[in-house]
């Protein structure tokens, strides 16, 4: 500090002044002088004070002898508890646009899942998700998916989620999960959560196209209610056993369980396989006609940019068929998919599919002659673009074929079905 250093100087200055012979000075210069040197101590005191506080401010705070210092989990002032610690906050906004070349009256664009609305924007979804996972050092657990938008509504009125059949909002799932130390690590879920099968979710931003397939709206289900249990039997080998309420259902609609078995199989880095089954009856008031479904899922990557997959269902149900005596339905259809990222804003992304729902138990399609049977194909492209590292932006093409008239166009009906789509999401 230079200002200090010249003080300093001027009382030096002074103090030898005062030492050296003098001629003698008047009454009034002594006076003077020795109020100068008055004024100038005083300065020098305030100056050290002020040193002295800013040294304190600095050095640690002593602790008081005797306290503890409050441990988290214990609730003491500016400690944060573990299990808050451990919290993951996460989720996402979807919203689109689907144009429909077929100008339907209805304004709907027919048999899809989530992409329902014609010539129009659509606020899909808003998806907050919070989660404490389990792991070795901390095996309890829980996990809450909350949806609002039109998605929501579309799960909800499937499901029976957290609200009605009209309400834009649903708990997708909502479970407690704890990892047993049962040998190299049992997982426990109880409560709902997605199902495991099917090669798509129902998160647009976690599949590889916008709209999504036949397979997924009507070969399998969304959620399931109960309990799962997982276990790695090895390295690349993982099984899931669980019983549950059955097909979508938070209030089951009988007694009857429905019992779900999976095979996660991961042979080389490059390789995934998927087995799943469920089976159970799911006719409400009815435990004895039973429903089928088995469920093939093979992922490819052969390089890092390049992406294949496969998805298979076959389904069955007793008595499905509202016939006099009643009938048996069944249902399947297959799925390929190919995804290739170009660099680090652009990808492309394709699929094509076919789907038989020979007694229409699944669609609740009629073809003119009063017949349940309908087969359906589809051809999707998608481009995706990350305008931003935060920002997921979509272009898609959708041509969908029936072996019947069973789309809107106009005021009439159609074998075919196109569509251009955009979408915009952002995952927070």
């Amino acid at each position: 500090m230079q200002w200090l250093q010249r003080v300093t100087m001027g009382l030096s200055v002074v103090g030898v002044s005062l030492a050296m012979p003098v001629l003698p000075a008047t009454a009034d210069e002594t006076s003077e002088l020795k109020s100068e040197i008055v004024d100038l101590k005083g300065r020098l005191q305030r100056l050290e004070d002020r040193l002295a506080k800013q040294e304190q401010k600095a050095q640690p705070m002593q602790p008081v002898i005797g306290a503890l210092p409050p441990t988290a989990g214990e609730g003491g002032h500016g400690e944060i508890p573990s299990w808050v610690k451990n919290l993951e906050l996460s989720g996402f906004v979807d919203a689109s646009y689907v144009y429909n070349t077929q100008n339907p009256e209805s304004r709907a664009t027919s048999l899809r899942v989530f992409d329902t609305e014609a010539n129009g924007f659509q606020p899909n979804a808003l998806e907050i998700v919070l989660q404490k996972p389990v792991s070795a050092e901390a095996p309890v657990g829980f996990r809450a998916d909350l949806d609002f938008g039109e998605d929501a509504e579309i799960v909800g009125s499937v499901t029976s989620g957290l609200g009605s059949g009209s309400d834009e909002v649903d708990l997708q799932q909502m479970y407690a999960e704890a990892l047993l130390p049962v040998g190299k690590g049992l997982d426990v879920k109880f409560g709902k959560f997605v199902t495991l099968h099917g090669a798509e979710v129902i998160e647009s931003k976690d599949n590889w196209n916008f709209s999504r397939s036949y397979l997924f709206g009507y070969a399998i289900p969304f959620t399931h209610t109960g309990v799962r249990l997982s276990y790695p039997v090895a390295s690349w080998l993982t099984t899931v056993f669980g019983v549950n309420q059955g097909w979508d259902v938070v209030d089951d609609n009988n007694t009857a369980k429905s019992i779900e078995w999976t095979a996660i199989m991961t042979p080389t880095p490059q390789t995934f396989l998927s087995v799943t089954g469920l089976h159970g009856a799911e006719q409400g008031s009815d435990n004895r006609d039973d429903r089928h479904l088995i469920d093939i899922v093979l992922g490819y990557n052969p390089t890092d940019k390049l992406g294949l997959k496969l998805n298979y269902d076959f389904g069955h149900e007793e008595d499905a068929v509202s016939e006099s005596p009643a009938e048996n339905a069944s249902w399947h259809g297959i799925a390929g998919y190919a995804r290739y990222q170009f660099n680090d804003w652009y990808a492309l992304a394709g699929r094509a599919e076919y789907f038989a729902d020979m007694d229409g138990v699944r669609t609740g399609v009629r073809t003119a002659n009063g017949v349940g049977d309908v087969r359906l194909w589809e051809l999707t492209l998608t481009n995706e673009f990350k305008v931003y590292k935060d920002l997921i932006t979509r272009l898609e093409y959708r041509h969908d074929h029936a072996s019947d008239a069973v789309f809107s166009a106009g005021s009439s009906r159609d074998n075919t079905q196109d569509t251009i789509s955009a979408e915009v999401i952002y995952p927070f």
